[in-house]
């Protein structure tokens, strides 16, 4: 248990070691897009299914046309053909030519196709005009992958062209890992729905809204998000009814030293074992984290820039991790067009607006509100900047950027 303020480095480490259990689904080939497997896929037959022509031409046999040239045209009776969905079904017989169209089932005993354009034909007969070698212009049953092989690994993220090959093996559904099911609720006796009318005093519920969305853009499924006055039975009982439908909890709000900051509290009676409180940094200073079971809970400020911010670092790689995805924040080199200063005690994740200049790196300039109520110090920045307390970073320097 860790009640002293920790570092961001720590706080990550002691999430990494708290990671639930992923679960696993089938899921429809149709409805796999995005989604990532929980095993190896194994071949259930070959690719090719059949021995197949690359070209539409004419199957022979190669010791009947492997002399054939313009001086020494081969001549012989077509006797049929083979189209795709049309097979020859009949063996080839020695001095025999069937005609045959592009993914065409080779006829037994033929082991070579000769484009059409190293012909020429009639309705009756074909006269061999040019050759190269024997089995040329020929796919072969199993060449790209056998029955048993593994054609796709566990991990893999599912895309529109392994959902091609999927398809083409006939697999209808796959073992993924599912989605992370997660609760919103935001506390504050002061909070309103958005779309609802506001008395002075109040304000609009913007967080809930804006953490569905970025679950939902991430991959998790939002299963339930309300407003919970600031009493302790309420969040409880809050906390109860999403504990039963949530891998993760998102309280926003409450979770300060205030006497109406009850999530601490409601987590604690709920069974829940804190992991810390409080992390080193600005903003949001005062989150919280806690596990019951297979369930984490995050108590995010209520702030809705230090609800962001906390939710980008901590809690978008778990939803990743349940997915089976990797952490995927972007992250480029800049420079700082002017000095920066970090005056307080803790590490600042800095908003900054990128600056590009062509044939040079990336320039990078902190906006100049930062506030934590601020919501325009994030829909104005391009990512942010990560700098320690107390430091000050003379203008030029290099800096990693987090991109939003």
């Amino acid at each position: 248990m860790h009640l002293i303020m920790i570092s961001i480095e720590e706080a990550k480490k002691i999430i990494e070691k708290n990671m639930p259990h992923r679960q696993v689904e089938e899921v429809a080939l149709t409805a796999a897009m995005g989604r990532v497997l929980a095993e190896d896929i194994v071949a259930p037959e070959p690719s090719p299914r059949f021995t197949n022509s690359a070209m539409d031409g004419f199957a022979a046999r190669w010791e009947d046309i492997q002399n054939a040239n313009e001086a020494n045209p081969i001549n012989l009776p077509i006797v049929g053909e083979s189209s795709a969905g049309g097979p020859y079904i009949k063996s080839l017989q020695k001095g025999e030519a069937v005609r045959i169209s592009t993914g065409g089932v080779v006829p037994e005993g033929a082991d070579a196709v000769v484009p059409q354009e190293d012909t020429q034909f009639g309705k009756e007969t074909v006269t061999i005009l040019k050759v190269s070698k024997k089995n040329q212009n020929m796919r072969f049953t199993g060449e790209e992958f056998a029955r048993g092989n593994i054609i796709l690994h566990r991990g893999t993220e599912i895309n529109s062209a392994k959902i091609g090959l999927l398809a083409s093996s006939g697999i209808q559904s796959v073992s993924v890992f599912r989605r992370p099911l997660v609760s919103v609720i935001v506390t504050g006796s002061e909070i309103q729905p958005f779309d609802a009318p506001v008395k002075p005093w109040q304000i609009r519920d913007s967080n809930s809204i804006m953490l569905q969305s970025a679950i939902q853009e991430a991959g998790g499924e939002v299963t339930l998000k309300k407003i919970v006055r600031d009493n302790l039975k309420d969040t409880q009982t809050a906390l109860k009814e999403s504990l039963r439908k949530s891998d993760i909890i998102i309280f926003s709000g409450g979770v300060s030293v205030g006497p109406h900051d009850l999530v601490k509290d409601a987590a604690q009676k709920g069974g829940f074992k804190t992991l810390f409180w409080k992390v080193n940094q600005k903003p949001g200073q005062p989150l919280f984290a806690a596990r019951k079971e297979n369930t984490l809970l995050f108590g995010l400020p209520g702030n809705p820039v230090s609800a962001c911010m906390c939710y980008i670092l901590y809690i978008q790689p778990v939803i990743k991790y349940f997915q089976g995805k990797m952490e995927d924040r972007k992250l480029i080199k800049g420079k700082l067009k002017e000095r920066v200063e970090n005056r307080f005690s803790r590490d600042h994740l800095m908003r900054i607006k990128v600056e590009k200049q062509a044939g040079d790196i990336t320039l990078i300039t902190p906006l100049k509100k930062q506030g934590s109520h601020m919501l325009t110090t994030l829909t104005e920045a391009d990512g942010f900047i990560l700098v320690k307390a107390l430091k000050t970073l003379p203008a030029e320097s290099v800096v990693a950027i987090n991109l939003f």
